[in-house]
């Protein structure tokens, strides 16, 4: 079920110079796909090991496409501002959040060739995030946040075993907001797969995947992010829309509506009070703090308001160059400016642009955008039973996450965004061989 071996309608659509290798090749694809979480540290080390060895054995001419050749350019112009960045070491090591993962994306475009494979992967992804929502049910069940997970697994950053402060899981993660990402991501695919929408799938391949969409949704909501909350709800308005369920869009924008109104009409003298008892109270807080000042939380919307418009003084200095990929803190402290404790912009695109300029901004949303385009247009698209426009959404919905946070330091987030990426555009690179 979980191993999948390349069969004779996969291997006559590939060049004959790839046959001997690419089973092995495609089965270490898969063992990255399934246990990616487990290690921010290790997975990327396999995972550079597995592209080097496709580097290796096929050459450059292998990844030499269109969509690859404008990575690479990108590459050279966040090198050149690296080189003249406000600090030099430290701009060095945030080519390190885009470099790998744009060659990670070229590398998993030549392992992944056939709407088979490509069904196959994302199912694989989506079970291994049972790992992820799994952790974070446990951790919701022992509720010890003294007790904490060996350190020495994840490397970076210690997993306490509960609850925080504040009522939140992390699972795997470094952060709160990094699981409820990972979740966003593979929520819609999940769903897509638990419908039976893909009929090459196998009924207990589909109970996984309704498994691992029911798991991931509650830890979803108990990572307490607002970011993802609302994005879970646009992306679920996204599915309905794309499978023509317009009852389904209409019941879930009155719910929205009402939500909207229990939770934000007493600010605003609208009233809505009577419905507000109804819900959760930490729910309910937990969104009026991003625009209401009295309550605790607000402080991060504050916070984030701070960072960006030191950000967007930045960019109007330094808009073509930029000041190096993450100089921004250091920027700040030297400019005597009070970041209030956050070490980033909270905001990916703003984030690019102060570091390498807004041409990388303009290249690196034009690279995934023709990405998206030519694959969910691709005569390809209709033969992955609706998964590439999916796949398509669950990227987008990562982007708008990036409006307010910036979780694309996390290796797996990334490794996971350029996998998809990469995946979608295999398929196009190589529909005429089929």
């Amino acid at each position: 079920m979980f191993w999948r071996s390349l069969d004779d309608h996969d291997l006559k659509n590939f060049d004959d110079a790839l046959k001997n290798d690419l089973q092995w090749e495609w089965l270490w694809q898969q063992f990255l796909a399934l246990f990616l979480v487990i290690s921010n540290v290790f997975m990327p080390i396999l995972t550079a090991l597995l592209a080097f060895k496709v580097l290796f054995r096929n050459g450059w001419k292998a990844i030499a496409t269109p969509i690859n050749i404008a990575y690479g350019i990108l590459a050279v112009w966040m090198i050149l501002t690296t080189l003249i960045a406000f600090d030099l070491g430290t701009a060095a090591g945030g080519l390190a959040n885009f470099l790998p993962y744009f060659f990670l994306a070229a590398i998993t475009s030549v392992i992944i060739r056939t709407p088979s494979q490509f069904t196959h992967f994302l199912w694989l992804l989506v079970t291994g995030s049972i790992l992820v929502s799994g952790f974070g049910i446990l951790q919701a069940i022992l509720n010890r946040p003294d007790l904490i997970f060996p350190k020495v697994i994840f490397d970076s950053y210690q997993i306490p075993m509960g609850f925080s402060a504040d009522r939140r899981i992390q699972s795997f993660f470094g952060h709160f907001n990094e699981t409820a990402i990972y979740l966003l991501m593979l929520l819609p695919i999940a769903c897509h797969f638990a419908l039976g929408k893909v009929k090459s799938l196998s009924k207990s391949q589909r109970a996984i995947a309704a498994l691992a969409l029911a798991l991931g949704t509650c830890v979803l909501i108990m990572t307490g992010s607002r970011n993802a909350w609302g994005l879970a709800i646009l992306g679920g308005v996204a599915l309905a829309i794309y499978y023509r369920q317009w009852k389904l869009v209409s019941a879930m924008g009155i719910v929205l509506i009402l939500i909207a109104w229990a939770v934000f009409g007493q600010k605003y003298g609208l009233g809505g009070e009577a419905l507000r008892s109804l819900l959760p109270e930490g729910f309910v807080n937990r969104l009026a703090s991003t625009v209401d000042p009295k309550l605790a939380d607000y402080a991060s919307t504050a916070d984030r308001l701070n960072a960006w418009q030191f950000a967007i003084s930045l960019i109007s200095q330094h808009p073509l160059q930029g000041w190096g990929l993450r100089n921004f803190p250091l920027v700040a402290q030297s400019m005597g400016f009070d970041l209030r404790g956050l070490p980033h912009e909270h905001n990916l695109f703003l984030a690019i642009a102060v570091g390498s300029g807004i041409p990388a901004l303009i290249g690196l949303l034009g690279i995934i955008i023709w990405t998206i385009w030519i694959s969910v247009r691709s005569a390809i698209a209709k033969d992955t039973e609706g998964t590439m426009a999916i796949t398509a959404i669950s990227i987008i919905l990562f982007w708008l996450s990036c409006w307010l946070d910036l979780v694309l330091y996390e290796p797996r987030l990334s490794m996971l965004l350029w996998y998809l990426l990469g995946s979608m555009y295999g398929l196009v690179i190589h529909q005429r061989s089929l």
